[in-house]
């Protein structure tokens, strides 16, 4: 069994496109420190957590903005949704191994099966809405409700 079939992302997702997205999976080891990318870097891939764990930073040593450490974790969705540049940098916390997803080619077979690009779209905005729930959460530990407002 593959991340790929793990992950919450592609769960509903035809056998047949989880094959052909197998197929241009890279999966990757990294040493500790190392940045998979950083803030403003072209966002052309896609990453799914296999092991260790990963600090996504507000720019290249800044403010720890989230910590992904459950295998199948999703980062890097700024290639996903029509950003042109990553908003943060991902830098190995110990040894890690990622699943990396060429931006292009998973756009083209999420558009050939358009009823599981549309599973793996809801599923990926699921995950950016919880995620930026627990930010909301954070920054009213930190500042108090009156700092947190919210427009969505």
């Amino acid at each position: 069994m593959s991340i790929i079939t793990e992950a919450y992302l592609f769960q509903g997702v035809e056998k047949t496109t989880l094959e052909h997205v197998r197929e241009i999976a890279e999966s990757k080891s990294h040493p500790t420190g190392v940045f998979l990318f950083h803030a403003g870097d072209p966002a052309a891939h896609l990453y799914l957590l296999e092991e260790g764990r990963v600090r996504l930073r507000a720019g290249g040593n800044g403010q720890v903005a989230y910590v992904l450490s459950e295998p199948g974790e999703v980062f890097g969705w700024s290639s996903m949704v029509a950003h042109p540049e990553y908003a943060l940098s991902a830098e190995c916390v110990g040894p890690v191994k990622v699943t990396k997803l060429e931006k292009k080619a998973l756009l083209h077979l999420l558009e050939k099966d358009t009823h599981g690009g549309f599973i793996f779209f809801r599923h990926l905005s699921e995950l950016i809405g919880e995620r930026l729930a627990k930010a909301y959460q954070a920054t009213i530990s930190v500042h108090g409700e009156r700092a947190a407002k919210s427009y969505g």
